[in-house]
Order: structure tokens, then C-alpha cells, then sequence
């Protein structure tokens, strides 16, 4: 299947689920997204509002710390980050952005948690295709921060992926059954499997 077909599928099959599937899913998530060490060791991290079925990471922001910074879309195709100070917007795809706020550039963020179609076990990642997160973190490959962490229901996890020579590889996925930690192609369990 070529990645157009793999996202037309899932994106058809995340946008069937039910609100309160949803709900459950990004709860569990994350409940596992506060167990990663690196989560707790972060000072600022990269998030997102969840659309369309994605797992919603925004519960997060009723813990005081870490500070989260919010994707605001560039005209050059690469994401900003702001901690928001006021109200929000619906940036160019209806997905709501900071207006007022700190901001954060990339390299200064210790973990981004990263919205997704597809991925594999070895942190290969489809998104909606814009490529705003590879090009926005093209810097990960050589630093190897931030800390990249992929959001995902478990059916959103796939046997390979084909990546393209611009595509950034995740360090982890969770889903709302375990925490894979793909840079080292293997599962941790102690971290909480189901």
C-alpha cells in the first residue's frame, strides 16, 4: 500500500470513531505520556489540540509543569511554538493556534509530542502530508533532540512504512496500549502494557 492509500484508510477509519472513544483513548495515552522519563525531566514541550479523532493531548495542560507551547503554521511551511497567554484561532487547516504568548523555538523544547495517520516500530511516521513537523525538526536527525514522541490509537501502528529521505523518525509512540520505544526497536514494558 503506497502512503496515500495508508492515510486515506486510517484517516477514514480515525474519523468514524466516537467521541467518547476518543476521549477514553487519549486519557489512557496519557496516562502513559506522564510515565516517560523524559516527560518528567521536560521543562517546555511541544503539543497540539486533537482534531478529527486524533489522541487530544490538551489534558495535559491542567499540571502546572511541564510548560506546553502550542504549533502556530509559518509561511515557509515550518511550525512555531507559543505557550499561550490568551485566547486561541483557528489556524489554516481549522485547527486552533496561540495568538498572545511565549515563544519557544524548536531546539528549545526538550519533548514535542507529535500527532500522526501512521507509524511503524521503527519510528516512521505519516502525517496529513504538508511535512510541517519534518521540516520544522529536520535538526533531529544530527542533535537528536528534542525528544520526539508520536500520539497514536493502536490501530494507527502499522507493519512498515517506506520513509522518505526528509522524514524525521520518532523516538517513541504511545497509545492507549503500550509506550513503543522505536528508537531502540523494541517494546518497554515497564513502562505500562496492557
Amino acid at each position: 500500500m503506497t502512503a496515500s492509500q495508508i492515510r486515506a484508510e486510517l484517516l477514514n477509519k480515525r474519523s468514524s470513531l466516537s467521541e467518547d472513544l476518543v476521549i477514553s483513548a487519549s486519557n489512557l495515552v496519557i496516562e502513559r505520556v506522564l510515565k516517560l522519563p523524559d516527560y518528567q525531566s521536560s521543562k517546555v514541550v511541544g503539543s497540539y489540540f486533537g482534531v478529527r479523532g486524533e489522541i487530544d493531548p490538551s489534558p495535559l495542560l491542567s499540571f502546572s509543569e511541564p510548560r506546553h507551547a502550542f504549533p502556530v503554521i509559518q509561511s515557509d511551511g515550518k511550525l512555531s511554538f507559543i505557550i499561550p497567554d490568551g485566547p486561541l484561532k483557528n489556524g489554516p487547516y481549522g485547527i486552533p493556534e496561540p495568538v498572545l504568548g511565549l515563544k519557544v523555538k524548536p531546539r528549545d523544547l526538550d519533548m514535542v509530542l507529535v500527532p500522526l495517520v501512521a507509524a511503524d516500530l521503527s519510528g516512521n511516521r505519516i502525517g496529513h502530508g504538508a511535512g510541517f513537523y519534518d521540516k520544522t525538526f529536520s535538526f533531529h536527525r544530527s542533535e537528536g533532540s528534542p525528544c520526539l514522541v508520536g500520539l497514536a490509537h493502536e490501530f494507527q501502528i502499522v507493519p512498515s512504512l517506506d520513509p522518505e529521505p526528509w522524514d524525521v523518525p520518532l523516538d517513541f509512540i504511545v497509545t492507549e496500549k503500550t509506550i513503543y520505544e522505536v528508537g531502540m526497536n523494541h517494546i518497554r514494558t515497564s513502562m505500562g502494557e496492557d
